[in-house]
C-alpha cells in the first residue's frame, strides 16, 4: 500500500510512513466518538447537553459546533475552540455545551509531506486510495499556506431557524501566508445523514488569530497525518 501511495502522490510527497491502514498497537480507544448527527442538525436540533469536560473525556482532536449553532468547534491537543464570526477564537470552558460534536483520540497511521499543492488537488490524489478502504479516518494537516479561506456563522436567534438560512448568513475568512492546522474527518458516503459524507475540516490557526469551517486553500508546505477509525460510536 506505501508503495500505491507514493506512485499516486509522486509529485507532492517527501516521506510516507510504512503502512497505510488502521493500528492495532494503541494503548486507548481508537474509535470516533460522535453526539447527535448531520440530520438532527437539518432539522433545527441545535440545543445538546455534551459539555466541553465531557467533550474531552471522549477525545483530544475533532470539529462540531456549540448550542444554537454559536460558531465553529476546532478540538486540538484537548482543546476546545470556538471560533466566532468576528474571528476572535475561545478557548471555551468545561460547562460549555454543544449539540454535534465529532471527537477521537488522535495518533497518526500514516504520515506524509506535501508542497506547493491545492486542497481539491490533495484529495483528488487521497480519493481512489481512501476510498477503496471505506473506513472513516481523522486527518491533520498543520503548516504553511499560501492562501486560506474558511468560514463561521452567527448564533441562531432561535431554533426555527434553518441550517441553510445560518450558513447563507456566514462570514468569511481570506487569509494570505498564515501557519496552522486543518483538523477533520473523513467519512465514506453511507454515513451521510450520520456525519457529512467525504470531508468535514475545521481550521485553527497558530497564533489564535483565526479559522473556522474550511472552504479551500493552498498549501504552501505541510504534513498529512490520518488516523484511521476502528469504528464509530454515535450517542444521540
Amino acid at each position: 500500500m506505501k508503495n500505491v501511495i507514493v506512485f499516486a502522490l509522486l509529485l507532492f510527497i517527501t516521506s510516507c510512513s510504512e503502512n497505510v491502514g488502521p493500528s492495532s498497537n494503541k494503548n486507548y480507544s481508537d474509535e470516533i466518538f460522535q453526539y447527535s448527527s448531520k440530520n438532527a442538525l437539518i432539522n433545527h436540533d441545535y440545543v445538546g447537553n455534551l459539555t466541553v469536560a465531557e467533550i474531552k473525556k471522549n477525545g483530544n482532536f475533532g470539529v462540531g459546533t456549540f448550542n444554537m449553532v454559536d460558531g465553529e468547534m476546532v478540538i486540538s491537543e484537548n482543546n476546545v475552540y470556538q471560533v466566532l464570526p468576528s474571528g476572535e477564537v475561545n478557548n471555551m470552558s468545561a460547562d460549555v455545551k454543544s449539540p454535534f460534536v465529532v471527537t477521537k483520540f488522535f495518533e497518526a497511521d500514516t504520515t506524509f509531506a506535501i508542497s506547493d499543492v491545492s486542497l481539491d488537488s490533495l484529495k483528488t490524489m487521497l480519493n481512489p486510495i481512501l476510498h477503496n478502504l471505506a473506513t472513516p479516518f481523522a486527518i491533520r494537516i498543520a503548516g504553511k499556506y499560501k492562501t486560506l479561506k474558511s468560514r463561521s456563522v452567527d448564533k441562531a436567534a432561535n431554533e426555527s431557524v434553518s441550517l441553510e438560512e445560518i450558513i447563507a448568513n456566514q462570514t468569511i475568512f481570506d487569509f494570505t501566508n498564515v501557519e496552522g492546522k486543518l483538523i477533520g474527518f473523513w467519512f465514506p458516503e453511507y454515513f451521510d445523514g450520520v456525519n457529512f459524507a467525504e470531508y468535514h475540516l475545521h481550521a485553527l490557526l497558530n497564533n489564535f488569530s483565526g479559522g473556522g469551517h474550511i472552504l479551500d486553500c493552498h498549501f504552501d508546505g505541510a504534513v498529512v497525518e490520518i488516523d484511521f477509525a476502528s469504528g464509530v460510536i454515535v450517542e444521540l
